[in-house]
C-alpha cells in the first residue's frame, strides 16, 4: 500500500512539474511575442479619456486587432498647443503619429518637421475634394492627410420658421435669407441671425465665409501677397456688419460662437452659422425644437472648414514609416471613416453624438448617412470652402491684425477701408519675411 501511494504521489509530482514547465514555456513565448511588438504613439488633439478620445480609441483598437505587422498603435491625448507640438517635433522623436489642424500642417511642414507623404498617397488623393486635399500641400509635397473635419452650415429653428410662414426651401440666396429674417422678426419677435463680433478666433472664419463668397481671397495664388484689399471684400464686410447686423442678437459685437450657440438653444435667434455641434447641442438638450440645415453654397457663401489631418514627423526609420503609413491608410479607409459617425458617448444623456464628420467625398451614399441624414450638408461643405489660414504666415496676421481689426470695424472704431489697407501693409511685411 505504501509503495502504491508513493508511486501515485511521484506520478502526480511529475505531472505537476510537466505542467509547470509547459506553462512556463507558453508564458515565455507570450512574453517574447509581446516584447517584440513595437509601439507607435498616436497623438490626438483631445483628451484621451474624453468622449471623443474614447470614440477614436475604438477605431484604433479595430486597427490593432486586424494588424499583424509587429506594430501596435497606442493612443495618447493632446491639444492644439502649437509651441508644445513644435517642442515634440523639434526633439526628432520618430515614434509618434500626429493629428494636426490643417493650419499646423502648413506651419510645421514649411519648417521641415513633417514627412512628405505624396509618394505614398498618390491614389488616395482622388478620395477627397481637391480644395480639402490641398490644405495639406506645400510646394507640391503632401504633409497632412485629411481625416476628420467640419464645415459650417446655416442651421435654423423649424418651429420659428413655421410660425413666421417661411418655407426653408425658398431660401436660395442672401436676398431670400433676409426676407426670412424679416418675417421671423415680425411674426415671432425673435432676431433673425446669430453673429460673432468679438475680438476672437471666431470672427475671422465667420467673416471670411462672406469674403470668399463675394469672390475675394485673403492672399494671391502665390501665397506671398495680401489680396483682400478690394471692393469685393469691402462689400462682404459691410454686408456682414450693416445688413446682417440689423438682424442679429443685441450683444453680437461682443459675442463669440459660444454665446451664439446659447442664443440659438434659448430660441432668441432663428438662424445661426454652426458646425455639427450646433445640431448635437440641440439633441443634448432634449430636442426642444426641430432643427433644419442649409448648405452655405445654397446661399452663395463658402463654408469655413476645420480639417484635422494625419501627419508623420520627418526622420522616422523606414520600418516605422511603413507601419505609420499603413495605419494612416486604414484611418482614411471607408470602414474607419464610417466609424467616426458612431460619435462620442455622453454619460449625461446616455447616448452618442457625432463630434466631427468624415471627409471622404464618396461617403455621401454610405449606409451611415441613412442613420444620420441631417449631417450630409456638413460633408458637402468641403467642396467649396473658405480657408481661414491659407498660408502658414497668415496665422500671425490673423492673430495680430486681422481678428482684432475686424472687431474694431464692428465696433466702428475703424473704417473698412482703413482695416483693409492696414491688413495689406502689415500683412505683406509678414508674408515677405
Amino acid at each position: 500500500m505504501k509503495i502504491r501511494t508513493l508511486l501515485l504521489l511521484s506520478m502526480v509530482s511529475l505531472v505537476a512539474v510537466f505542467l509547470i514547465s509547459c506553462s512556463g514555456k507558453r508564458q515565455s513565448i507570450s512574453e517574447e511575442s509581446t516584447y517584440k511588438k513595437q509601439q507607435l504613439s498616436f497623438r490626438i488633439t483631445w483628451t484621451a479619456y474624453s468622449g471623443r478620445g474614447e470614440a477614436i480609441q475604438k477605431i484604433v483598437d479595430l486597427y490593432n486587432e486586424k494588424n499583424n505587422d509587429g506594430f501596435e498603435i497606442v493612443l495618447h491625448g493632446g491639444d492644439e498647443n502649437v509651441k508644445a507640438i513644435e517642442g515634440f517635433l523639434a526633439e526628432k522623436s520618430s515614434e509618434t503619429i500626429y493629428v494636426l489642424p490643417y493650419r499646423f500642417v502648413k506651419y510645421f511642414g514649411d519648417k521641415g518637421y513633417l514627412e512628405d507623404l505624396s509618394v505614398s498617397f498618390q491614389k488616395e488623393e482622388e478620395l477627397f475634394y481637391p480644395e480639402l486635399w490641398q490644405l495639406g500641400e506645400i510646394n507640391g509635397g503632401i504633409y497632412g492627410i485629411p481625416w476628420v473635419g467640419h464645415s459650417i452650415c446655416l442651421i435654423y429653428n423649424k418651429d420659428l420658421l413655421k410660425k413666421a410662414g417661411v418655407d426653408a426651401a425658398s431660401i436660395k440666396d442672401l436676398d431670400s435669407l433676409l426676407k426670412a429674417f424679416k418675417a421671423v422678426e415680425e411674426k415671432t419677435n425673435v432676431k433673425g441671425i446669430g453673429l460673432v463680433g468679438a475680438n476672437h478666433n471666431d470672427i475671422s472664419w465667420m467673416v471670411n465665409q462672406f469674403i470668399y463668397g463675394y469672390g475675394s481671397n485673403l492672399v494671391d495664388t502665390s501665397g506671398t501677397k495680401v489680396a483682400i484689399n478690394n471692393e469685393k471684400a469691402k462689400a462682404a464686410i459691410l454686408f456682414y456688419k450693416n445688413v446682417l447686423g440689423k438682424h442679429a442678437q443685441p450683444s453680437w459685437i461682443t459675442d463669440t460662437g459660444v454665446e451664439v450657440l446659447e442664443h440659438f438653444r434659448k430660441q432668441k435667434i432663428a438662424f445661426e452659422f454652426q458646425g455639427v455641434w450646433g445640431v448635437a447641442d440641440n439633441e443634448k438638450h432634449g430636442n426642444p425644437f426641430p432643427v433644419g440645415i442649409i448648405s452655405l453654397e445654397t446661399i452663395g457663401l463658402c463654408p469655413e472648414v476645420g480639417s484635422m489631418m494625419l501627419s508623420i514627423p520627418s526622420g522616422m526609420s523606414n520600418e516605422k514609416k511603413a507601419a505609420a503609413i499603413k495605419f494612416l491608410k486604414f484611418m482614411i479607409s471607408k470602414e474607419a471613416q464610417e466609424k467616426i459617425m458612431d460619435g462620442e458617448y455622453s454619460p449625461e444623456h446616455d447616448t452618442y453624438y457625432p463630434f466631427r464628420v468624415p471627409v471622404r467625398k464618396d461617403l455621401s451614399d454610405s449606409f451611415i448617412f441613412e442613420k444620420y441624414p441631417q449631417y450630409l450638408p456638413f460633408l458637402r461643405g468641403f467642396k467649396r470652402p473658405s480657408i481661414d489660414v491659407p498660408v502658414p504666415k497668415w496665422q500671425t496676421i490673423k492673430d495680430g491684425y486681422y481678428a482684432p481689426g475686424l472687431h474694431r470695424v464692428m465696433k466702428e472704431e475703424m473704417s473698412v477701408d482703413e482695416f483693409l489697407e492696414r491688413i495689406e501693409v502689415e500683412g505683406n511685411k509678414i508674408l515677405i519675411k
